[in-house]
């Protein structure tokens, strides 16, 4: 019997190998790796611990922000607004730490006013019937023009005691053992629980449901309406808590700060393997896709590329993964 175990698990991975090779991830994967491969030959700078620490802080933030969307994206719909949403966060938490609002209370009224403008895209999107694209356009033009209102257009800064805002700073700029950074933690937690909704809970296979065939989903009595707001609710969500954890590590906001950070954010999704079209993505391949812009990024700032081109590059990889996408989709 114990032999038969043995066998049939050594025979489960070889199978489980296969299939990971065959996925969009793996695809992503040996993308990095070759681009890793290729900048640390071009800069000796590259592979050093303190340069991959330092990338591994500048894309936590962003990879928050792409879990949330990664949600959204499966079932098929598209949030525009987490940028703005990222900026009026930091502000609004900023401005509440500054007139001696509580941290706690701060940090909790912060990821509400997240869930209640999540939540709002995805009732909006859902009630109204109105396409996401146009809800989180509008409400993009909506929630930047709010923080302009409340800040009126001028930043805010933190005082540098960092005494009203221990925790998040804490979380901002700590470090485990004094070299890897707390918001790569902060990442690794998201991710971790981010996987598990996803992946292992009713909630998740409803997701995939309903990003699948939204019709057959609700003829089998999945709750289309509610799974699609709450959906854009943890995206809300995850993106008030990375614009506090940028508020902590700055210790100033902009009144634009976000502005374009939407792009990033979903180009990162469908680099990873999300579908356009709903109802295929993990949150592996959205960590993949992160990553990915992240070393292109670091890895042409090194090499002194200017900003231009690296815009221009990650656009070309968008388009690829796009295309090779919508060949695997027609394949099966």
């Amino acid at each position: 019997m114990y032999v038969t175990s043995n066998g049939a698990a050594a025979s489960a991975a070889p199978g489980a190998l296969r299939s990971f090779l065959r996925s969009r991830e793996a695809g992503v994967l040996a993308a990095v790796i070759c681009l890793c491969v290729v900048f640390s030959l071009s800069s000796p700078v590259f592979l050093t611990s303190t340069n991959l620490l330092n990338l591994m802080r500048q894309i936590s933030l962003l990879g928050v922000l792409a879990i949330g969307a990664t949600y959204v994206l499966i079932i098929s719909e598209v949030d525009l607004s987490v940028g703005s949403l990222y900026g009026f966060s930091g502000m609004a938490a900023g401005m509440m730490l500054v007139h001696g609002v509580p941290e706690t209370v701060t940090i909790a009224a912060t990821l509400v006013l997240g869930l209640v403008f999540g939540a709002l895209n995805g009732t909006i999107t859902v009630v109204g019937r109105i396409p996401s694209f146009i809800t989180t356009l509008g409400t993009l033009y909506l929630i930047r023009g709010a923080t302009l209102v409340m800040s009126n257009g001028m930043s805010v800064s933190l005082p540098q005691d960092q005494s009203i805002a221990p925790l998040i700073t804490a979380l901002a700029q700590g470090s485990l053992f004094g070299r890897l950074s707390n918001q790569v933690l902060v990442l690794v937690v998201v991710a971790v629980i981010g996987y598990f909704l996803l992946h292992k809970t009713t909630f998740g296979f409803h997701i995939f449901a309903v990003g699948g065939n939204a019709r057959a989903a609700k003829i089998v009595g999945v709750p289309v309406a509610r799974t699609k707001i709450l959906a854009f609710a943890l995206a809300g969500v995850l993106a008030a808590f990375a614009g506090t954890i940028n508020l902590g590590f700055l210790e100033n906001v902009q009144a634009v700060t976000g502005s374009g950070l939407e792009l990033d954010v979903i180009a990162a999704v469908i680099i990873g393997g999300t579908r356009l079209g709903g109802g295929e993505g993990s949150v592996v391949g959205t960590l993949l896709g992160v990553l990915l812009i992240g070393v292109v990024r670091d890895g042409l700032i090194l090499l002194g590329v200017t900003p231009f081109w690296q815009t221009t590059l990650i656009g070309v990889v968008v388009l690829v993964a796009a295309l090779i996408g919508g060949m695997t989709s027609s394949k099966k």
